[in-house]
């Protein structure tokens, strides 16, 4: 504001005489394209220190987002959120949020942008649009040893199977084994596998990380992987970073904050972190 005022009342400001002579001509050009500038930087400063970008990142999903012991929100989705906005020099507020309202949540403009377990399919990138690739993903079932020889219609009938809630697993799972099998899905990962521990479920359904993740734990150490990782049928592929259609500048800043947390190593120290392997 007062850079525009300064500006405004330069460009009236006549000679002694007057009349402008060139070489003030020049000099007051020169000058107001500079107070044009630092005006222009002086409001994208007040704007970006106003309006920070709000993230949304998976609700207490073990191993995406949980809080450790003193109180911090932690995690794969969690850390790789933080590292993006640092790579953007971008303010961030993250918002812990169920799956099923990731996309509703972009749309509905909510939320500026998605670090989760979110896989790019067609029918989501009617809705939004999508980042390049953030890590790879494919499905998998886990049950106790030996609860069912093989993953078909036959040994499906009449399981109880637990999945999250919005995923392309639980619209698998709607579209295959509805009227054969009975599902619940719930709106986190640690309520899926919670149901599978209490015998609520018998088996569950989920991305073959979160899967691993769960099967690592104490309580998930009696459960094993049942049949094999599912990449076909919309259960595997790229996850990538959901944001509104149009916001095209963003999209750009966050696959280049993409490639260079993949090149500096910091993707290397997240994922080691949380996984044994490499999940790009």
């Amino acid at each position: 504001m007062i850079c525009h005022v300064l500006a405004s009342g330069l460009a009236a400001w006549p000679t002694a005489a007057g009349q402008r002579n060139p070489p003030e001509d020049k000099f007051l050009a020169t000058l107001l394209r500079l107070l044009s500038s630092l005006a222009a930087i002086l409001a994208s400063s007040l704007l970006f220190a106003a309006e920070p970008l709000v993230v949304a990142v998976n609700n207490n999903d073990r191993p995406f987002s949980m809080t450790n012991e003193r109180g911090e929100l932690v995690g794969f989705s969690v850390d790789m959120a933080r590292a993006l906005c640092r790579a953007m020099n971008s303010e961030c507020r993250l918002a812990p949020t169920d799956f099923a309202d990731f996309i509703p949540g972009i749309i509905e403009k909510r939320f500026d942008f998605v670090v989760a377990n979110v896989l790019r399919t067609a029918e989501r990138e009617k809705l939004v649009t999508f980042t390049n690739r953030i890590w790879r993903s494919s499905s998998i079932f886990v049950g106790k040893p030996g609860s069912v020889s093989e993953i078909s219609r036959a040994s499906l009938k009449g399981k109880l199977l637990g999945v999250q809630k919005g995923s392309a697993q639980e619209i698998h799972l709607q579209e295959n084994y509805a009227n054969v099998a009975i599902i619940h899905a719930y709106s986190s990962n640690i309520e899926r596998n919670k149901a599978l521990i209490e015998g609520k479920v018998d088996l569950i359904f989920g991305s073959t990380v979160s899967q691993y993740a769960f099967l690592t734990t104490r309580e998930g150490s009696r459960f094993e992987f049942i049949g094999s990782p599912i990449d076909g049928q919309g259960l595997g592929g790229d996850v990538a970073i959901p944001l509104r259609k149009g916001r095209d500048d963003l999209r750009k800043r966050l696959n280049t904050a993409i490639e260079t947390i993949l090149q500096d190593g910091t993707f290397a120290r997240i994922n080691n972190t949380y996984f044994t392997a490499s999940v790009f």
